[in-house]
């Protein structure tokens, strides 16, 4: 498997229909349906889901372990059992993800998701430690803080990572 496709974060808690609408001013519907067509285009054995999950106390910004927040939202398609958790913005700071990724070789991670200033951004540029090419496709990252998105992108175009913007 060359290529895969990293659903990261589209959880209830961030984007379903009772998250924290001031917070998370997503266009959310557009988004999950623009996802969907991007899973349509891999085989379902591509398609790896992040689920971010707040560990101790102070869980911050993140949705609780076992919780109906922290369920992928509703209108995502669900295709594969890849499903991976993380407790940092980074997806591949959950080493089962990166290395079950090298042992399949993978070589390019196409990420979507929310939000390409914190998770979306981190993921890809964790994704470098793996010596995996990263795609971040823009039509389907949601984004908040264009500022903090616009670092991430800087840090992308000096590694390994090609900037698309396809549904």
């Amino acid at each position: 498997m060359d290529n895969v496709l990293l659903v990261v974060n589209m959880q209830e808690f961030y984007v379903g229909k009772c998250r924290n609408k001031k917070l998370y001013d997503y266009d959310c519907d557009s988004l999950i349906d623009k996802i969907n067509k991007r899973i349509a285009k891999y085989e379902p054995e591509e398609v790896f889901y992040v689920k971010t999950i707040g560990k101790g106390l102070f869980k911050g910004g993140m949705p609780k372990a076992n919780n109906a927040e922290s369920d992928i939202v509703a209108k995502l398609k669900v295709v594969s059992k890849n499903v991976y958790t993380k407790s940092k913005p980074d997806a591949f700071s959950n080493d089962a993800l990166g290395e079950f990724m090298r042992a399949r070789n993978v070589k390019n991670v196409e990420i979507c998701s929310v939000d390409g200033g914190n998770s979306v951004g981190a993921s890809a540029v964790g994704g470098f430690e793996y010596e995996l090419k990263m795609i971040y496709n823009e039509a389907v990252i949601g984004t908040l803080d264009k500022e903090k998105e616009e670092k991430f992108r800087e840090k992308l175009s000096k590694g390994k990572c090609t900037f698309i913007n396809e549904v």
